[in-house]
Parts: structure tokens; sequence; C-alpha cells
């Protein structure tokens, strides 16, 4: 799904450990030392050169001792070593250039680039590994790499400095970024260097709520103002220049052939409404379609021609959206390509970059209703705005330039998983049960890929979800009941016979009241960030209905419960009649930011972890 390819996938994963647990949390890894060193020869030209010196403390770490870099035609690996010593210094391996493994990308995938990468295991730990690296560029000076040290969760950085240089006269400009990290700047003999140095970074906790690290870790971005690339030139003065030069690109590249505009004709022809044209296109763009990355034409920037798609049925994100906007072209419905980050929810305003966005999708503005197309997906459905894209601002390209917009947002009370069950009990302890769940919106899309396991796998993931002690599965259906504007569901339907479902004990039967939620624990503390972080709220509502077998009255019951913080409600009422046991739960968390609630949180799901574990008690009748 990647739209830029040239934004410098410079991956160097080398970190380590060391640090002051925080929430029962050890860091990973301590960056010793880390130096960074670009110098820009001219308008299209650089080099980049990288030393980085990394404790390894355990197994946690082991994958800060690897190295990836992309690689491509305009760019070549001058330098390369690794070196791996004990914690007294010692020199235990070396690795050279030649030691790294090149892998071309896989079959269907076009592309003039490759992968150099690098899997070290370490012997033992404590371990550092040392990283040195250069690498040089031609027409690339569309951005520069990133100063972002804290590139890991659970890392240190004690040392970490950038410079740059460049022509005196070259329009370089800079964003730092989650920092106050300013400057020193030295001219000399025409060249101007800045030198940045980030020191004592504290580490940032992989929390189960906790804020991404591209919303927290330190950074600084560098571009140029004006830029020559694969002999075009543009300007990042603003968005709308930045929009203007990838317009240009798309340019004369929507020209279908004169049999794809008949076939849009046709497929068109009894369509009543636009919103039918587009629902019939991208239905055809599915059938007819596929995703490939092409990292082909002006640096992976240009999209493959519209015919070529239609005559070779794949590309990548921008070249099927650029043939989806010629579809419609066709129709007569406009569109624009949209380039987005399916990693940062917003882009910088006042620094018009390439860095921020690696995505392409298409906005279809219609007279009710503005249409965000996944032509990477289009299995999805149509008008669903996904999970890596809602609520993330992107750059609207048109013949206008470019322009900032907002992707929507569905409110939390729309993201809901409902759950049905019943649980059938015998006097021996079996039962008969059923489980009908529903998820719609970013709880559909989380549960989407199941609808294509095969009966096997489905069945595993029924038993990881569900206590169904001693069971098997009789049968699962899964719907993917999603329509074209419709709400985005998927459903399934389980039935199981469990030899064991509850405990008998002499005239008693023990009935478990947590069949929705196997071995549920509470987030420790050690999972929460202090500022908990909910990309997407959502509600569960669960209603679990226990049939009492014959000759079995009711001993007890859980009482009706609640608890609740500012951002999250759970409730669990419990009623009885003549022969059944209902139970419903309802779960509702609230999207949010939410500063110094970790300590509550853990306490919050600890009394839910508690209410689960309730058991209903039945007694045999005399």
């Amino acid at each position: 799904m990647l739209f830029t390819r040239k934004v410098l996938i410079l991956t160097l994963l080398v970190s380590a450990l060391w640090a002051t647990p925080m929430h029962g949390q050890s860091t990973n890894a301590v960056v010793q030392e880390e130096s960074n060193t670009v110098d820009i020869t001219n308008e299209t030209a650089f080099s980049f050169a990288k030393h980085r010196a990394v404790l390894i403390k355990n197994a946690n770490g082991a994958h800060h001792a690897n190295f990836s870099i992309y690689m491509s035609n305009d760019m070549s690996l001058e330098k390369f070593q690794l070196t791996l010593s004990d914690a007294s210094g010692q020199l235990l391996r070396t690795f050279k250039q030649k030691d790294l493994t090149r892998t071309e990308f896989s079959e269907g995938l076009a592309a003039d680039g490759y992968m150099l990468y690098l899997d070290v295991t370490p012997p033992s730990y404590p371990i550092v590994a040392v990283c040195d690296l250069k690498v040089n560029f031609k027409r690339n000076n569309v951005s520069f790499p990133i100063f972002a040290p804290l590139d890991n969760y659970n890392t240190e950085v004690e040392k970490a400095t950038y410079d740059i240089t460049y022509p005196s006269d070259y329009p370089l400009r800079y964003k730092v970024v989650h920092s106050s990290v300013a400057p020193s700047k030295t001219s000399r003999d025409g060249k101007t260097s800045l030198h940045f140095q980030l020191d004592s970074i504290k580490a940032v906790w992989n929390s189960k709520y906790g804020l991404p690290l591209s919303e927290i870790a330190p950074k600084v971005y560098f571009a140029p103002t004006q830029f020559t690339y694969f002999n075009t030139t543009g300007s990042l003065l603003s968005w709308k220049d930045l929009g203007t030069w990838e317009q240009s690109l798309f340019s004369d590249r929507g020209v279908l052939p004169e049999e794809a505009k008949a076939k849009v004709r046709q497929l068109t022809a009894g369509c009543a409404t636009d919103k039918e044209k587009v629902a019939t296109l991208y239905k055809f763009l599915e059938e007819s379609t596929r995703y490939v990355s092409i990292q082909l034409g002006i640096g992976g920037y240009q999209p493959m021609t519209a015919s070529e798609v239609w005559r070779q049925g794949f590309g990548d994100c921008k070249a099927l959206s650029n043939y989806m906007m010629a579809l419609l072209a066709e129709a007569g419905i406009p569109s624009h390509c949209v380039a987005i980050s399916t990693r940062e929810e917003k882009l910088l305003p006042d620094f018009p970059n390439f860095q921020q966005m690696n995505h392409m999708i298409l906005e279809v503005p219609l007279s009710a209703d503005t249409l965000w197309l996944e032509c990477t997906n289009p299995h999805l459905p149509l008008g669903y705005v996904h999970d890596d894209i809602s609520g993330h601002e992107a750059l609207e390209i048109s013949a206008q330039g470019g322009k900032l917009v907002t992707l929507p947002e569905y409110p939390d009370s729309f993201n809901v998983n409902t759950t049905e069950a019943r649980v059938a009990l015998s006097a021996d302890g079996s039962a008969d049960i059923t489980i009908d769940e529903d998820f719609r919106y970013h709880r559909y899309v989380g549960m989407k890929s199941i609808a294509t396991l095969d009966d096997n796998d489905l069945r595993k993931v029924m038993f990881s979800i569900y206590h169904l002690p001693q069971a098997e599965i009789q049968s699962v259906a899964v719907d993917d009941a999603s329509q074209p504007y419709g709400t985005p569901s998927l459903k399934y339907h389980l039935t199981a016979h469990s030899l064991k479902y509850a405990s008998v004990t002499g005239s008693r039967i023990f009935v478990p009241t947590n069949l929705l939620h196997k071995n549920f624990t509470p987030a420790s503390d050690s999972h929460l960030a202090s500022e908990l972080y909910v990309a997407h709220g959502s509600r569960n509502t669960e209603t679990i209905v226990f049939t009492i077998p014959k000759g079995y009255t009711v001993e007890s019951v859980p009482e009706s419960t609640s608890t609740s913080l500012p951002f999250v409600d759970f409730s669990s009422s419990v009623s009885v009649d003549k022969s059944t046991i209902t139970i419903t739960n309802d779960y509702f968390i609230r999207r949010g930011i939410y500063p110094d609630t970790a300590e509550k949180y853990y306490q919050f799901e600890k009394k839910m972890g508690e209410i689960f574990a309730r058991k209903l008690v039945l007694k045999k009748t005399q």
C-alpha cells in the first residue's frame, strides 16, 4: 500500500537495554551513541553517514542488532560494518558489506529496488552492537533522513547528534517536533552546517493504551523549499505547491483505451444515480484488479497509466486510485487522488513534506456525500473509512493544487460488538451452547479476516475466545453482511456442545458466567501508560441466557453491579425467571487521551475480571 518509496527508508534496527523500570517494565535498549551526517552536494545529490552504538541487555532487545536498508538505482552503499562486543569490550564478531543478504521483491511486485539486510542472533547478553554505514544518493533531494534516534519502544538514548551541511544558497528548511532542541549554525567556504544534539531521552513504554511512538518521540524533519527530482521541479513552500507537483505527475496518466470506455458505459447503463455508478465501478475494480507494489516511474511517485492497469490487471495504491479515477471520469463523475499516512493522524500544517505520507486513496465528492475509496482493498465495503485512515489528515490533489483535508471518524457509539448467547444446561454439567456475534464499523475490520479462514482454523479461533471446556464445536457460520453504503458488519453463528461446562458437586451445580471472555485478565499496570490513549471508542453489549435444567432451582446468582471512570463504563445486570437466568453486560469506552489514569483503569479492569469470574449456583429440588 506504499505511496512513496523515496522517503529514505533507512531502517537501522540497532538498539539496546538499560534503565530504571517504570510501571513494572524495564527498558529493552539504550542507544549509547548515535551520530548522523548529511552532506548535500547540490540540488540532486547528497550522502548520508550513520554511526550507532547500542547495548543489548537480553533477548527482548535482540532485534535491535538486526540491520536492513531499502536500496534503489539512485542509491549506492559506500560503507557498511556491524560489530558485536561483550560487556568488557572484547570484539566477538564483525560483519561487512559482503555479509549482507540482497533480496528482490516477491513475485508480482514491480520495482527497481531491493533490500539489503542482516539478521543477527546475539550469542550472549549483555552485548554491544555498533553499526557504521554511508549511503550516497542522486536524484533524491525531495527529503533527507529524519533525525529520530528514539525509534523503538522501551529504549533510552544517551546521546544522539545530527549534522547537515549544504551549500549556503541551498533552500534547506527543518522542523522540530516533540522537542525544543535548536541547532548551532556555522558557515565556511560557501557551506552552511547545522548541528543538532539530543541527550538523555527517556524510554517510551510499549503500553496497551499508550500514545503511539510517533506522537511522543522527538524528531527533526529536513526538506528543501524548491527541488529538482528526476528532471522535474517542484516547491514545498506550501501544501498547495506540493499538490501541484503531484498533480503534474498524474497528467495524461488517466487515458483509458476504447474497450475500457465501452466497458464503463456497459456497466453503468442501468444505474439511476451517481452513487450506483460508483458502487458498480468499485465492484468492477474488486473483480478485475489486484494490488502489487509498483515502485517504478519518477522514483515511485508517478503511477502506472490507467491503460496499463486495464491491460495488466494490477497496480499499487496510486495506480489503482488513478485507474478508478479514470473509470469514474468516463462515467461523468469527478474525483481526486488523496495522499495520506496510515501511521500518523496529523500532518505538519506549516511544513509540507513527503515523509509523513505513505499511501493513496480516492476522494469522490458527490452532491449529498463524499466517498473515500480504498482502491487497494475494494473488498472493504464501499464508503467505509477503515481504522488506518479514519480521522487522519490528508493531501487532496487536484488541478487547483494540494489542499489539506480530514477524513471522517465514526462516533464511538457506531463501533459496536453485540453478542447474544444461550447456554442450555443439563443436570450432569454439560451444555448446548449457541453464540451470535455482530461486529460493526471499527469492530468489524478487526474481525473481518476470520471470514477467509478455513473451517479448522476458524474453530481454533473460537476455542481461543470462548470458555468451551471439553467441547465440540458443531458449526460456525460467518457472514460478512456489509453492503455498499450500508453498515460494515460481520456476523457469525456458533453452536457447540460442552461435556463439562459446569461443575456438579452433590446436589449443586456451579455455573461459570464467563462464557465470552476466556482467560480474561485486567491490563496490568506494566501494560499501561500514565496517559491513556484510546484510538477508537467502542461499545460491547452481551446477553447470555442460561436455561435451568429440570429438577433444579436457583440457589444464588451474582448481584447486578456497575463501575465507571470518566471515559469508560461497565455494568452487569442479572435477572431470573422460572426457567432462565439472564446476564447482560455493557462496556463502553470513549475515544481520547486521558492523563494520569493508568492506576484507576487497572483497578477498573480488575473489578471487571472479578465480575466475570462469578458463578451461578443451582440446587437440586427435593
